[in-house]
């Protein structure tokens, strides 16, 4: 007598959705299945983290068990020529230790806007396909068809994730081209862009190399220098200027970046004015 397999995983439901109509579901207890949706044209709105959010073209919306789940489908009308404009999405919904197992080790976001892979697309048109046939080893095949989506679609949402990590990460080192001459610390550099501190160390050195911090020196150590060779500036004002804390502080950096404290490098190296004298 041959033993029945247990796959790891199986798709419950998969289909592409084509809505004309208002349609709403509602999951406030929370889902029994996980669920996939991606957003294919039109918008909609959906609980996410707790709250409403509009759903737009590329987004990806992922639940897991015990997750609630509402969505709010309004098809809109053309204002140019009264037809409805249909909003499309691909729907799946599946269960298993290999879901739960990836679900819980990946610790993926809700939402994702991953735009259109075609990969993603041409692997979820199959797997619908797939689920539509009555034939031999179909149930094989749409777990192993599972999981690879799945893998894409944590791949899909990376890519994503990196994209904004650089995006932020510029928008840090921006923020601190711009002020690093005013008092600057961690916690108003991270607030700029409204992420952890240790979310923005982490990103801005994933993009740079370095840390926040050190970068602040850098950006303050060239405007120093500037200041030091082509102005008559008390050292003490030039420290201040460029938002060192202290003037011991600006010294000792200063020695430590270009080999001379700031007043010998002022001598050596400085544009010769009429009258100025520094001392250190």
């Amino acid at each position: 007598m041959t033993k029945a397999v247990q796959y790891g995983s199986s798709v419950i439901y998969a289909n592409y959705f084509t809505h004309t109509k208002p349609h709403s579901v509602k999951y406030k207890d929370g889902l029994n299945f996980y669920l996939f949706r991606l957003q294919a044209e039109g918008t909609c709105r959906a609980l996410v983290a707790g709250k409403y959010e509009t759903i737009i073209p590329g987004d990806l919306l992922i639940y897991s068990p015990d997750q609630p789940y509402e969505l709010d489908v309004q098809p809109r009308t053309s204002p140019a020529s009264g037809a409805i404009q249909p909003v499309r999405d691909y729907f799946m919904t599946g269960k298993g230790e290999w879901l739960d197992s990836w679900w819980n080790y990946k610790d993926l976001p809700t939402k994702t806007n991953i735009g259109f892979d075609d990969t993603v697309i041409t692997l979820w048109k199959h797997l619908i396909s797939e689920k539509k046939k009555v034939t031999q080893h179909q149930e094989e095949i749409m777990d192993y068809l599972l999981r690879t989506l799945c893998l894409t679609l944590e791949q899909a949402i990376q890519i994503n994730q990196r994209s904004k990590g650089a995006d932020i990460a510029y928008k840090l080192k921006q923020y601190i081209d711009n002020h690093a001459h005013e008092p600057l610390s961690l916690e108003k550099i991270s607030a700029s862009v409204g992420l952890s501190v240790s979310r923005c160390s982490y990103l801005f050195k994933s993009a740079f190399g370095g840390s926040l911090f050190a970068y602040c020196i850098d950006v303050r150590l060239n405007l120093a220098e500037q200041q030091v060779l082509y102005s008559n500036l008390a050292l003490e004002q030039v420290a201040d200027k460029t938002g060192f804390q202290s003037y011991a502080h600006f010294c000792r950096v200063f020695r430590e970046r270009y080999g001379h404290p700031p007043g010998e490098y002022r001598r050596k190296f400085g544009f010769r004015f009429n009258q100025y004298e520094d001392l250190d």
